[in-house]
């Protein structure tokens, strides 16, 4: 397992332009047809297809040019349905299937991607925030383990349905009491899937071949201050590190730094990134916005707009900058469905960054 200390970074902070980890990028407007509309959502995207996950929502699909196809399952206790939310999806665009792991539900849904329920995959039992990974016709699953549960990974083969593999019992450092912690899983590394369980300060690979959970990486930030961390894998090579540090005065965790660290020359750096396809317009945390191996930003047209104009009324704008932007909201309009910045993340970073 890969371990970087946080204390031996500099204080300097990289600029770093998002060209360096994305290529192929486009802005995508959905279709503004009634049951199209959508809020900003978990949006995923693949090849062929934009689906968005909602709160007590359908699964909304789209295709790449944002036209809307058809809603996918929906709220209830029928078949193909969840009573709470969606927790994780893939659309396995070469076998035109959509799996969705529902929020508590001892069970995958899996549906084609016209809209009909195919099958649904059993659990041994109540599933607590699932993440799947398909590889090979096998749907890994991990899911957030309460005291009781007799496992907390496992393995389907998606033609039988039939459980291939588990693994258990929970580890204790993995056990929660209630819901207040989180399982995340960006799945943009190809072949990979991460894990991190924000009860441990460690993002894991799950060795899918093996039924295994191996620790892959962690930082030490020794700080006499509430810190809280979130680690992100952006390709083989690139792991990003958002810190933030408990306000006493707001009570809440505050926007800190995004800690870069490449595997290849094995540093750490700081870094702000900025999307140079757009202006240079700064943002949030690329690693939060990056899944399925795409950096995906869904907006609601008013806020993209005032984003820009803020930007354009910064000093020392450039001039193509100002071309960009200027396009860009020209192309806005109040009131239509939400507009999807989709960038194809790059397998690895060859550039030093910093």
């Amino acid at each position: 397992m890969a371990v970087f200390n946080l204390n031996e970074l500099k204080t300097d902070v990289a600029t770093i332009a998002l060209s360096n980890f994305v290529e192929n990028w486009s802005m995508v407007q959905l279709e503004s047809v009634e049951e199209a509309y959508v809020g900003r959502g978990v949006t995923m995207v693949t090849e062929k297809y934009i689906g968005i996950r909602q709160s007590r929502e359908p699964y909304k699909l789209f295709d790449r040019s944002g036209k809307f196809l058809r809603n996918i399952g929906g709220i209830g206790n029928g078949p193909g349905e969840w009573t709470i939310n969606l927790y994780d999806e893939i659309i396995d665009d070469e076998n035109e299937l959509i799996y969705l792991a529902p929020f508590m539900r001892d069970r995958i849904l899996v549906y084609s991607t016209s809209g009909q329920l195919v099958k649904e995959l059993v659990a041994p039992h109540q599933l607590s925030k699932p993440k799947i990974f398909l590889s090979d016709g096998i749907l890994t699953v991990v899911h957030m383990p309460f005291q009781d549960d007799r496992v907390f990974a496992f393995q389907f083969d998606v033609n039988t349905g039939e459980i291939l593999r588990e693994l258990g019992p929970p580890p204790a450092h993995l056990i929660v009491q209630n819901f207040d912690s989180e399982l995340f899983s960006s799945r943009n590394a190809q072949g990979i899937f991460d894990i991190i369980h924000t009860s441990s300060d460690t993002l894991y690979h799950f060795d899918v071949k093996n039924n295994k959970l191996l620790p892959a990486f962690t930082v030490d930030f020794f700080t006499s201050e509430r810190a809280w961390k979130r680690y992100y894998q952006l390709n083989k090579n690139m792991f990003l590190t958002d810190v933030r540090i408990y306000d006493e005065n707001t009570r809440r965790f505050e926007d800190g730094d995004i800690i870069a660290t490449d595997m290849t020359s094995l540093t750490s750096s700081r870094i702000k990134v900025v999307n140079d396809f757009l202006g240079n317009m700064s943002f949030g945390s690329i690693g939060g916005n990056s899944h399925n191996g795409y950096f995906v930003v869904n907006f609601q047209p008013e806020d993209l707009m005032e984003d820009i104009e803020k930007r354009l009324a910064e000093s020392g704008v450039s001039t193509s900058d100002r071309e960009a932007l200027t396009k860009t909201l020209s192309t806005l309009k109040e009131g239509a469905n939400n507009v999807v910045f989709i960038g194809k993340l790059k397998s690895e970073v060859k550039t030093k960054l910093w």
